[in-house]
C-alpha cells in the first residue's frame, strides 16, 4: 500500500514537472531571444531592472533562468551587478504569478487544453507549435494537481503521517525546512508550490504551515544561482549570494507575523488556494519596497564579503 501511494506521488510529481518543462519549452520559443535583449537594455536603473525580472519572468516561468541569464551578461560587463540585483528582486516577485495560475486549476477546462494543446503541437508551424506546448503543459500541470488531491488524502491515512504532518504545523521552523529542502531537491518552486496547495486545500496543513513552506521555497530556489555563480567571476557570485541574502533576510523579517498573514489571507480571497497564491505575491512585493532604498548599500556590502 505504502509503496504504491509513493509510486502515484512521485508519477504525479513527475507528471507535474513535465507539464512545467512543456510550458517553459512553449513560453521560450515564444520570447526567450526577445526577452534575453529586454533584459539587457531595459534595466539600466533599478526600477526598470525590477520591472524587467518581473516580466522577463513571467515569460519564461523561471526565476532561475533569469538571474543567471543576469549573472551571465554581468560577467561579460553589458550589465552592472546593481541592475542584476533589481534582475533578481523583480524575478522573485514573477515567480509568483505561476503560483496564481496553479491557485486557478479547479476553474479551467484541462481537457479542452489538452485536445487543443495536441492538436496545435503537430501543426506545423513555430508560434502554433509553442501555443500547443503552453496549452499541453497547462492541462498535464492542472490534471496532476486534480489527481495529487486524491493520492495525498490517501497519504492523510497512513500510519505516521498526521504525526509529521501536526509537526509541520507545530513547528513554523519544521515548515520553513521542509519547504527550503523541497525546493532544493526538485529544483522548483512553483512544484513545491503546488504541492503545497494541494496539502492545503485537503486540509494536511494550515494556512500558516503552508506560507512557512513558501517561504522556504524561496531559499531552496537560490541553490540553482550559487552553482552557476561559483563557475563565474566575482560579479556574478556577489548577484549569486544577494539572492540568497535577500530570500533569507526577507524570510526572517516576515516569520514572526505569520500569524497576521493568516488573518491577512482572509480578507484576499474565498478559497485556501487563492490566499495562499496572493500572500506570496503579497510578501515578495512588500520585500521589494523594503529592500529598494538599501540597494546600493546591500551591494556594497555584499561586494565586500566577496573580496
Amino acid at each position: 500500500m505504502m509503496m504504491e501511494l509513493i509510486s502515484k506521488l512521485t508519477v504525479l510529481l513527475l507528471m507535474f514537472l513535465f507539464g512545467l518543462q512543456c510550458l517553459k519549452v512553449g513560453l521560450f520559443q515564444l520570447s526567450y531571444q526577445r526577452t534575453k535583449q529586454w533584459i539587457q537594455h531595459f534595466s539600466r536603473n533599478p526600477i526598470l531592472a525590477i520591472l524587467t525580472g518581473f516580466a522577463a519572468t513571467g515569460l519564461l516561468q523561471s526565476s532561475s533562468v533569469v538571474i543567471v541569464l543576469a549573472m551571465g551578461l554581468v560577467t561579460t560587463k553589458y550589465m552592472k551587478v546593481t541592475q542584476a540585483i533589481g534582475i533578481m528582486l523583480g524575478a522573485n516577485l514573477g515567480t509568483t504569478l505561476t503560483g496564481e495560475i496553479l491557485s486557478l486549476s479547479l476553474h479551467l477546462p484541462y481537457s479542452f487544453l489538452l485536445l487543443a494543446g495536441g492538436l496545435m503541437i503537430v501543426m506545423q508551424h513555430q508560434k502554433t507549435f509553442a501555443w500547443g506546448t503552453i496549452l499541453f503543459g497547462l492541462a498535464v500541470i492542472f490534471l496532476a494537481l486534480e489527481n495529487l488531491g486524491g493520492s495525498i488524502a490517501d497519504f492523510m491515512n497512513l500510519p505516521g503521517t498526521s504525526e509529521w504532518l501536526s509537526s509541520l504545523d507545530d513547528s513554523t521552523l519544521s515548515a520553513l525546512f521542509f519547504g527550503i529542502i523541497g525546493s532544493g531537491l526538485i529544483q522548483s518552486s512553483s512544484a513545491m508550490f503546488g504541492v503545497t496547495l494541494t496539502m492545503l486545500e485537503q486540509g494536511a496543513i494550515s494556512m500558516p504551515s503552508a506560507i512557512a513552506v513558501i517561504l522556504g521555497t524561496n531559499i531552496g530556489t537560490c541553490i540553482t544561482a550559487s552553482i552557476a555563480g561559483a563557475a563565474l567571476d566575482k560579479g556574478a557570485r556577489v548577484v549569486a549570494s544577494s539572492h540568497i541574502w535577500y530570500n533569507l533576510i526577507s524570510v526572517l523579517l516576515f516569520l514572526p507575523v505569520l500569524g497576521y498573514l493568516d488573518e491577512l489571507s482572509v480578507w484576499l480571497a474565498v478559497e485556501p488556494g487563492r490566499q495562499l497564491a496572493h500572500l506570496a505575491v503579497l510578501f515578495n512585493t512588500v520585500t521589494i519596497f523594503l529592500f529598494y532604498p538599501f540597494l546600493k548599500p546591500f551591494e556594497k556590502w555584499l561586494t565586500r564579503l566577496h573580496k
